[in-house]
């Protein structure tokens, strides 16, 4: 607390030692000046009105030794100060007068440490808001706004523990929460264990077996091929709401499908077995209170625990809060951490699940026109986002007839399980079609694609050239587009883990500025337009042209042709 807020503190006299009831001395917070015959008077100023009033109480010998022995009821008495006398509004009264405030420092100094505790335990509901507050005020932030709220919350709890909890206590306490870790540990362990085994494991074998019996009988069975070239994935689907996903003759993983499905129309209703005291209503909260810390990192929609040999990945709605219950969606088990893979769970995803069109003449051949149509309609849709950076759809066959490219790949990531397909048309090898994750399809880099006069018709020819030019790059934050006598700007953002951009066009005063100071004056615009991007107050939002699946070319066109749309 700011000593700036009562400077009339006066230094206790020659006979006179003060004792102060926070550890850290100074200032206005709360202390005691002892005499010599052994007695004292505590004494408080508080804020009211625009004013401070000074509060002293009169202690005995036995009050002063209580305090100096004891750190907890130092904390207490001064949390009753603090929580009761401070008025926070200029219309408000004290929660307890003075009087009141008297008798329960009296108590506090001539009990015991255990019941001071249990008074703190008790009265913690009633006074904390108010401490908080006062605090909050005493330290000139502003009580109002959460963000405050919280860190003086905190920083109120962080110092009060080193107070109320001796070295033994808090070793005592931390032994017990280490042997409830393991203890909790070791049941999740042994329940996930007969599905642990199970992992990569074949059909036939005896554990694989064994899983199939406590998910139930008679499993409804689904197979089909992934990729190019192709994986057998095969699935038993149960109406216990679990299933076990085989690759290539071996398990993958195995889910536990929470919500309903057609084959479960309850869900897995077996969930508190699987993992002891979870039910399918469950928080956030409540899963890592029944399967511990998640792996540092894994955490979001979805959450990863290890457990046993293998990793638990728990799936929730996307914009679930932590404590809010219901949003418990799947469990996955699979025998390797999946953060920087591909979900087993993601192979039937609606979005761009079957766009693989196979020839009916070989259950491995690429019927590649029909798989390019179906990749254009998954686009047209939605479900798809075309990577502008790779080559585009329509070009893929005659860049690939030209023969000048190894590998004529397209990029497009998927809006609902959010992998990246790689479509390819080699130059010596069978078309690939590949489902990665964004780990992956940031490691990959496209090959440079031939300047369009050596393979494009006349009208793709004629069509490249009326496309905006990029004139001018920073190489990192800023891209400069030129589309007759206009000029755009390509402005990247982001804020923390978070990347966007924002596409504008430049007004009359913009382009002077930029003819008058050149490249200097786009970096300062850059920093301008990223400073307020993720502000609700973004004046640059409304000049953004970015479209949603078109690339800054094809945007630039579309706001030209409207404006000429407008002015016709």
């Amino acid at each position: 607390m700011s000593s700036k807020r009562n400077p009339q503190v006066q230094a206790p006299g020659r006979d006179v030692r003060r004792l102060w009831l926070l550890p850290d001395p100074g200032g206005d917070e709360p202390f005691i000046d002892i005499r010599q015959d052994g007695h004292g008077t505590l004494n408080v100023r508080v804020a009211r009105d625009g004013r401070h009033d000074h509060f002293c109480f009169p202690l005995t010998a036995q009050h002063v030794g209580a305090a100096e022995r004891s750190a907890l009821r130092r904390w207490a008495v001064f949390a009753v100060l603090f929580g009761e006398l401070a008025v926070f509004h200029p219309d408000a009264a004290p929660a307890r007068p003075p009087g009141e405030c008297r008798r329960v420092i009296d108590t506090i100094l001539g009990g015991t440490d255990s019941e001071v505790e249990q008074y703190l335990t008790m009265m913690n509901k009633r006074f904390l808001g108010g401490l908080r507050d006062s605090l909050a005020l005493l330290c000139e932030a502003d009580p109002t706004r959460s963000r405050d709220r919280d860190a003086f919350e905190k920083r109120l709890w962080f110092g009060v523990e080193s107070l109320i909890i001796n070295d033994a206590e808090r070793a005592r306490r931390a032994q017990e929460a280490e042997d409830r870790a393991a203890a909790r540990a070791t049941a999740v362990r042994r329940a996930f264990e007969p599905y642990n085994d199970a992992l990569l494991m074949a059909e036939r074998d005896d554990v694989v077996q064994r899983a199939i019996d406590l998910l139930g009988s008679n499993p409804v069975i689904s197979e089909f091929e992934v990729g190019a070239p192709a994986h057998h994935d095969r699935y038993l689907t149960f109406g216990s709401g679990g299933e076990i996903v085989l690759r290539d003759g071996a398990v993958t993983a195995i889910l536990f499908h929470v919500r309903p499905t057609d084959a479960a129309p309850h869900g897995f209703t077996r969930l508190s077995t699987l993992i002891p005291g979870l039910s399918r209503g469950a928080s956030r909260s409540q899963v890592e209170e029944a399967l511990g810390e998640p792996v540092v990192g894994r955490t979001g929609p979805n959450a990863t625990y290890p457990v046993g040999d293998g990793f638990v990945k728990v799936f929730y709605d996307a914009r679930a809060e932590k404590d809010a219950p219901g949003h418990l969606k799947l469990i996955q088990m699979t025998a390797e951490d999946t953060y920087a893979k591909t979900d087993p769970a993601d192979e039937r995803c609606p979005g761009c699940a079957g766009m693989l069109i196979r020839t009916t003449s070989a259950s491995d051949g690429v019927d590649v026109d029909a798989t390019i149509t179906a990749l254009h309609d998954g686009v047209a849709a939605g479900r798809l986002r075309r990577a502008h950076k790779w080559v585009a759809l329509d070009d893929m066959l005659r860049l690939h007839d030209s023969g000048l490219m190894e590998h004529v790949e397209a990029q497009l990531g998927c809006t609902i399980c959010h992998r990246h397909i790689f479509f390819a048309l080699h130059r010596d090898a069978d078309p690939t079609f590949e489902y990665v994750s964004l780990n992956d399809a940031c490691r990959r880099i496209p090959e440079r694609v031939p300047p369009v006069e050596r393979w494009g018709d006349a009208a793709r020819i004629a069509r490249a050239a009326q496309r905006p030019e990029r004139i001018a790059t920073d190489g990192n934050t800023w891209v400069l587009f030129s589309k007759g006598e206009h000029l755009f700007m390509n402005a990247r953002c982001w804020y923390s883990a978070v990347e966007g951009s924002r596409l504008i066009r430049l007004e009359a005063a913009e382009v002077r500025q930029y003819q008058r100071d050149g490249e200097a004056y786009l970096s300062r615009l850059q920093e301008t337009i990223n400073r307020t991007w993720t502000s609700a107050d973004d004046t640059w939002r409304s000049r953004d042209l970015t479209r949603g699946g078109m690339s800054d070319e094809e945007a630039i066109e579309a706001s030209l042709a409207a404006a000429q749309e407008e002015q016709a």
